[in-house]
């Protein structure tokens, strides 16, 4: 089934492998996001290390607190593997996007195998959710990473409830694992949503009829095994991010209600999306033939597994509800009143619970058909149910068509694909029995031409397509750019590509794209303040520039622009600047300033004529020498002796007590020793570390150790372990 899936991947995103002679494939998070931290995660494992920290991105970010780094994730593994022993590339990272579409499929196939269902009904369901217009539209993303094992996590909680055992519940936590440690924090939160109401109605069922002590106890030592283990393994991937989000940029997308909420679709149009594309949202599409096989199932209710279909459906209604936030009104009470709801934007992706679980009831509206040949009275329900799809298709289109863009065929098309859909189902009940198996396996192959084809004009690329990334220049460039491997910072825009720091380990101060919810406030304040004044960049070690249009949006996005004031051209795109502030230097006097957002123009405003820096800001909260705001400003310079990730070590000479800057980024976890005694960091310049330090020659080291970190991983390693016992250990056999 894994070959077969991946051939109708293959086929879905044809149009994203070449345009017009030009090779191409999922740009946007893809190669934005999800390649370079694949390549950082590879040349970690060529080193042999296991950073936490990556001081060569975004000025420096905790990757032990990035969740969507994700190195805890087995399914991520081979693809790192890979590229340790053989390198990197532009197509690693696509095979690893889209082996995810590829288990997507091929988990709902699973699933509704174990369910009892026939290869043609799993069929239909695993090809209806891989071509389903939720993930053609989030395709390039690692949201759809946590939900692609949602199926094998339902498998395993109908094993474990059949036979409970503490084996089959660290099945169900190993199955939860791919889910918990696929990078994306909305992708697991939407996968809970999926699996928790599951997860109750199934138990409900298994324990109806047969609750007895002895059930009671197995069902929770079982689940009792899988909580402990599922726990070790969130703790590992979620508590550490608590550190990121407390100084993260979360409020530039609004606050409360208004982050939450934000870009909320029309239900209306939410609703009617989902069956018919010409007259609702695209990006709602499940496809009418997924609709009216959903439809089937609840309808016709075959007698195997009677309820499931209506608690897909359930869940699927509860998505599309979700997914119009304050036009529905259930997401705003939510948000308000249940945890969980208010920590995510953009209400439309809820859709994807809709995706996974109308596939889920395609697949036993299939089976449901398959049971109703030869049945007056289930052919007659389904007769009924295609009659009134197509009835309320053809309303929709003509009450409230929504214009076509150029890519899409004309709304009146969607009425031609539901009478297609249609026919095909009255056809599975009525034909002849070959025939009707003939119509059933056409319905599977009209899932898969309906989203990807029938609605997109071919051969027009799907969105988040991109040019192949060759990074021809970056040795050429990164060669005129002196030190900035580790003693100067790079601020690169659009020219050496995509996020150059994680790939290339230079120190690239932006590292594109930096601004996301999780990037530290501060640091998105210098980014915005540097659109203004240019030159503050080189408060913060900036010694070149790249400056190019941005390569999707060309001059309309605004960034930094040059030239400016402080930098001189070098040729081409490059600029340098002329006095930018040391890696590590001792300040002799300092200022202190009480209100933040005063900070950055109160450095820029201590620059000394000939562009050098002798004095340092730091904040009220800041432990300082005695009289060291009145004292004559002066500066040294240290050497750096040791850069790694995760230390960084250096000698300095102080002429007096001051205060020793090291210009990287200040974040919780990190400690200081001066001449190996344990000192107290200090914040200066608004965002970089500092320590203070007597008179003479000290050697100075920054370390990474983040509070309980080696603890977390211990537990994730000991829960791995378990699971790994449970799946491979002998068996006792019991006495005969």
């Amino acid at each position: 089934m894994p070959a077969f899936y991946t051939l109708v991947l293959i086929w879905i995103y044809r149009d994203l492998w070449h345009q017009s002679g030009i090779a191409t494939g999922l740009g946007w998070d893809t190669i934005d996001t999800h390649g370079p931290d694949l390549d950082f995660f590879a040349s970690d494992l060529r080193e042999g290390r296991f950073s936490l920290w990556n001081p060569y991105d975004k000025g420096g970010y905790p990757v032990f607190c990035d969740p969507v780094f994700d190195r805890y994730y087995p399914f991520n593994w081979p693809f790192a593997g890979w590229g340790a022993l053989f390198g990197s590339s532009w197509w690693l990272v696509q095979i690893k996007v889209i082996a995810h579409h590829v288990a997507a499929g091929s988990s709902m196939h699973a699933f509704l195998r174990s369910r009892g269902l026939s290869i043609r009904a799993a069929l239909v369901g695993g090809i209806a959710l891989v071509a389903s217009a939720p993930l053609l539209t989030h395709k390039a993303s690692n949201i759809l990473w946590p939900l692609v094992w949602v199926p094998i996590v339902w498998l395993a909680i109908d094993a474990a409830l059949a036979k409970p055992s503490w084996r089959r519940g660290a099945g169900v936590a190993a199955a939860f694992t791919l889910c918990a440690t696929a990078g994306s924090p909305p992708g697991l939160f939407y996968a809970m949503l999926l699996i928790v109401p599951y997860a109750i109605w199934r138990t409900g069922v298994a324990l109806r009829g047969r609750v007895s002590r002895e059930v009671i106890i197995a069902v929770a030592k079982c689940a009792g095994v899988a909580a402990i283990l599922a726990g070790l393994v969130l703790a590992v991937t979620v508590l550490p991010t608590r550190d990121l989000v407390a100084v993260g940029s979360r409020d530039r997308f609004g606050t409360g209600r208004d982050f939450a909420l934000a870009l909320s679709l029309p239900l209306p149009a939410a609703i009617r999306g989902v069956m018919t594309r010409g007259a609702g949202l695209f990006e709602m599409y499940i496809g009418c033939a997924v609709f009216l096989l959903g439809l089937c199932a609840i309808v016709l209710r075959p007698r195997f597994d009677r309820g499931a279909a209506i608690v897909f459906a359930s869940i699927a209604a509860f998505g599309v509800t979700l997914a119009a936030g304050a036009t529905a009104g259930v997401l705003p009470v939510l948000v308000d009143h249940v945890p969980g709801f208010g920590l995510l934007r953009v209400p439309g992706r809820y859709k994807l619970l809709a995706a996974w679980s109308l596939a889920a009831a395609a697949g036993y509206g299939a089976a449901s058909l398959e049971a109703a040949w030869g049945d007056v009275k289930l052919r007659t329900r389904a007769m009924i149910c295609a009659t009134c799809m197509v009835a309320l298709a053809s309303v929709f289109v003509i009450g409230w068509s929504m214009p076509p863009e150029p890519k899409n065929r004309a709304t009146w098309c969607s009425i031609v694909a539901v009478v297609i859909a249609a026919g095909l189902v009255i056809a599975a009940v009525r034909a002849p029995r070959r025939w009707a198996s003939f119509a059933l396996s056409a319905l599977a192959l009209f899932v898969l031409f309906d989203a990807p084809c029938f609605t997109i004009v071919p051969p027009a690329a799907l969105s988040a397509a991109e040019p192949r990334q060759v990074h021809d220049r970056d040795a050429e460039l990164v060669e005129r750019m002196s030190g900035v491997h580790d003693r100067y910072r790079l601020y690169d825009e659009f020219v050496l590509g995509e996020r150059a720091g994680a790939r290339l380990r230079i120190r690239d101060f932006r590292g594109y794209p930096a601004i996301d919810p999780l990037s530290q406030h501060r640091y998105v304040d210098i980014l915005e303040y540097a659109k203004r004044d240019p030159a503050i960049l080189t408060d913060f070690n900036v010694r070149w520039v790249l400056r190019r249009p941005h390569f999707r949006y060309g001059d309309g996005a605004t960034y930094v622009r040059m030239p400016s004031p402080g930098f001189e051209s070098r040729g081409g795109e490059l600029w340098e600047a002329a006095k930018p502030a040391p890696i590590v230097a001792w300040y002799g006097a300092g200022r202190v300033v009480d209100d933040p957002k005063q900070v950055l123009a109160v450095v820029r405003g201590l620059q000394d004529p000939d562009g050098s820096r002798r004095r340092v800001v730091v904040e009220p909260d800041a432990a300082i020498p005695p009289g060291y705001t009145s004292a004559e400003p002066d500066l040294r310079i240290g050497s750096i002796s040791k850069y790694e990730p995760d230390e960084i070590a250096f000698e300095i000479e102080a002429p007096r007590a001051g205060l020793v800057v090291l210009n990287e980024i200040m974040f919780p976890g990190w400690t200081v020793r001066v001449d190996g005694e344990l000192s107290p960091a200090v914040r200066a310049n608004y965002l970089l570390r500092a320590v203070v330090v007597p008179p003479g020659v000290h050697q100075i080291t920054w370390r990474f150790e983040p509070a309980h970190w080696r603890i977390l991983v211990a537990g994730y390693v000991i829960a791995l372990a378990i699971m790994l016992v449970a799946a491979f250990a002998p068996r006792r056999r019991s006495a005969p």
